[in-house]
C-alpha cells in the first residue's frame, strides 16, 4: 500500500471514529436527567458558537502567517505570542471596551450598563482565544507534509479549486480536532461563564461548590442554582474524555503520518500579494490592537475635580500610575502565583521528558501518554479543585492536614493535572524532533536507556527543554479554574483576584494588572518559543 493511500484510509477511518464517537455521545446525553442534559446542551451551544468564530478566523490567521513578507511574519510572531494567554486577561481585555465599566460603554452615556454581554460576549471571547490555538494547528497541515499533490494540482486548476478540492479536506481531520479542542476549552474553563453567568458544565460545578460554601450567588436564577445541585457530571466527564482521546491519538497519528511521509518537507511560504497583506493587517488589529488598545485606553482614564466638578479625562501620567499602582497591590499575589507555577511546571517538565522519550519506540506508552492527557483535559478545573478537597478532608493524618492548609500543596496538585495536556505536549514535539537514527546508533553502541536519555534527550535538547519550561510556566501562571478551589487560607493568586475584580467591572487598576501581566506571560511565553526554535526549529521551521 503506498504512503498516500495509507495515509489517506488512516484520515477516513479516524473522521469515521470521530463521528461515532459523537453519535454515541448524544445517546447517552439521552440517558441523563433533564438538568444534565441542559447543562450539556448549553456547554456544547457554547461551544459550536465558539467554532464559528474561531475555526474561520483561525483559518485566516493559517493562511495570512504562510506568506512570506514583513507582515506576515509578523501576525506569526503575534500568533505565538497569543497562544499561551490565559482566558481572564481576555475577558478583561475585551469587557474594557463593552463591560460594565468599558470606555465604549461610557461614551454612550450608560453607567453599569454593558453594551454586550451574555451569550453573545462568552461566545466571541472564547472564539477569539481559540483563534490562535487553532490557527497553529492549522499551520502543521499547510506548512509541511504532501504539498506535492498541491503543486501538481495548482498547474491544472485555479488556487480556489485546489483549495476546495485538495487543502480543504487534507486539513478537515485537523479541523475536526480544533473544534474538539474549543468544545472542551468552554467545558473546562470558568472565566468567561463566570463573568456572564453562563450554566456550562465547569461553571455548574463551581457554583454548587460555591453554594456549598455558603457564598455569594449573585445574580443567577433559581433554576440555574436548582442545577447546580442536582448535576450529576460522571457522565459528562467521561465524555468529554473520550473526544478528548479521540483528539489526542488523531493528533498523535496524523503527526506520526506526516513525520513518516516521504514527501514531509516545508512548503513554500506564499507570495505575500495586497490580498494576504490586507487580510494580515485586519487580523492584527481585531486579535492585538484593539485588545490591547481596550484596556490601554481604561487605564488612561481619570475623574479629577475642576473648579469643584468631577471632570472625566485621559492621560499618559495615569497609564503609568495604574502600571504602578496596580502592581504593587498585586505584588503578593504574584509571587504565590510565581511559586506555584515553578514548582508545578517543573513537575510537568519531570514526567512529560520522561514520557516523550521513553514512548519513541513504543506503542503503548503514547496510547497511555494520550490517556493521561485527554483525561486531565475532559475534567473540568473546578471538579479537579473539589476532588482534591474532598480526597483531602477524608484522610485522617495531621500531616496530610497540614501540606493541604498551609502549603501550596493543594494548589500545585490541581494546577499541574489542569496544565498537563498543554505543557506535556510541547515536550512531545521537541523530543519528536531527536533522530532516531542517533538513539539507534547508541543503542548499538551499548548505551543504556537512562545514558540515552540524558545525553541525546536531555543535553541534545537543553535550549528546547529551558523553552518547554519557559511555556510550561506561563500555562501554569495563568492556570484559574482548578486551583482557586483549594487555595489554603492567606494564599492568593493573581487569577483569582482578577476574577474577582472582573465582576466589579474593569477599572483603572484592573486594567493596569491586566497590561502587567499580559506582558509578563508573552515575553515568557515567547521567550520559551524562541529557546525551541533556536534548538531545533519549531515544528519543522528552520
Amino acid at each position: 500500500m503506498s504512503g498516500s493511500t495509507r495515509n489517506l484510509r488512516s484520515r477516513y477511518l479516524f473522521a469515521i471514529w470521530l463521528l461515532v464517537s459523537v453519535a454515541i455521545g448524544a445517546i447517552c446525553c439521552l440517558l441523563v436527567s433533564e438538568n444534565d442534559r441542559i447543562i450539556a446542551f448549553r456547554t456544547l451551544l457554547l461551544g459550536l458558537s465558539a467554532c464559528l468564530i474561531a475555526l474561520p478566523l483561525g483559518g485566516l490567521i493559517a493562511w495570512a502567517c504562510l506568506g512570506n513578507g514583513i507582515v506576515s511574519r509578523f501576525l506569526l510572531v503575534c500568533t505565538f505570542a497569543m497562544l499561551l494567554v490565559p482566558m481572564f486577561i481576555h475577558v478583561s481585555a475585551w469587557d474594557a471596551a463593552f463591560g460594565k465599566l468599558g470606555w465604549l460603554t461610557s461614551t454612550k452615556g450608560q453607567i453599569l450598563i454593558p453594551l454586550v454581554s451574555g451569550w453573545f460576549a462568552a461566545s466571541w471571547i472564547h472564539g477569539i482565544a481559540a483563534a490562535p490555538q487553532v490557527a497553529l494547528v492549522l499551520m502543521i497541515g499547510l506548512g509541511s507534509g504532501q504539498r506535492v499533490f498541491e503543486e501538481q494540482a495548482l498547474l491544472d486548476a485555479s488556487p480556489a479549486d485546489v483549495f476546495w478540492n485538495v487543502t480543504f479536506w487534507r486539513i478537515t481531520p485537523l479541523l475536526v480536532l480544533s473544534a474538539i479542542w474549543i468544545f472542551i476549552s468552554c467545558a473546562r474553563e470558568i472565566a468567561v461563564t463566570d463573568l456572564y453567568q453562563i450554566g456550562t458544565l465547569a461553571e455548574q460545578i463551581y457554583l454548587g461548590y460555591s453554594l456549598g460554601l455558603d457564598s455569594i450567588a449573585g445574580g443567577w436564577t433559581a433554576d440555574q442554582l436548582a442545577e447546580s445541585g442536582s448535576i450529576s457530571n460522571r457522565l459528562a466527564i467521561a465524555l468529554f474524555a473520550w473526544l478528548s482521546m479521540s483528539a489526542f491519538l488523531l493528533f498523535f497519528r496524523l503527526t506520526d503520518l506526516e513525520f513518516e511521509s516521504q514527501f514531509n518537507r516545508p512548503a513554500n511560504r506564499g507570495k505575500s500579494g495586497w490580498n494576504r497583506t490586507a487580510v494580515a493587517v485586519l487580523l492584527i488589529l481585531l486579535t492585538v490592537v484593539v485588545p490591547i488598545g481596550n484596556v490601554v485606553i481604561r487605564a488612561c482614564f481619570y475623574v479629577r475635580p475642576v473648579n469643584g466638578i468631577p471632570t472625566q479625562g485621559y492621560s499618559v501620567s495615569q497609564l503609568f500610575h495604574s502600571l504602578g499602582r496596580s502592581t504593587i497591590d498585586y505584588r503578593d499575589e504574584f509571587v504565590w502565583s510565581g511559586l506555584i507555577a515553578v514548582t508545578s511546571s517543573t513537575l510537568i517538565m519531570i514526567l512529560a521528558t520522561t514520557f516523550a522519550f521513553v514512548g519513541r519506540r513504543s506503542r503503548v506508552v503514547p496510547f497511555l501518554f494520550a490517556v493521561t492527557m485527554a483525561i486531565c483535559c475532559a475534567i473540568p478545573g473546578p471538579y479537579i479543585g473539589t476532588s482534591i478537597a474532598t480526597m483531602m478532608s477524608n484522610v485522617e493524618n495531621d500531616t496530610v492536614h497540614w501540606f493541604y492548609n498551609y502549603t501550596i500543596a493543594a494548589p500545585v496538585a490541581a494546577n499541574l493535572i489542569f496544565c498537563w495536556p498543554l505543557g506535556a505536549l510541547v515536550v512531545w514535539f521537541v523530543f519528536r524532533k531527536t533522530p532516531q537514527d542517533v538513539l539507534d546508533s547508541s543503542r548499538v553502541e551499548g548505551a543504556g536507556g537512562l545514558t540515552r536519555l540524558i545525553r541525546f534527550g536531555i543535553m541534545g535538547n537543553v535550549l528546547a527543554l529551558v523553552g518547554c519550561w519557559l511555556i510550561s510556566f506561563a500555562v501554569c501562571f495563568g492556570e484559574l479554574s482548578a486551583s482557586q478551589v483549594v487555595r489554603p487560607a492567606g494564599i492568593d493568586t493573581v487569577p483569582r483576584k482578577m476574577l474577582g475584580d472582573l465582576h466589579a467591572g474593569v477599572n483603572e487598576m484592573t486594567a493596569g494588572i491586566t497590561i502587567v501581566t499580559a506582558f509578563m506571560i508573552v515575553a515568557v511565553s515567547l521567550l520559551g518559543w524562541w529557546f525551541i526554535r533556536l534548538n531545533r526549529g519549531v515544528f519543522g521551521r528552520q
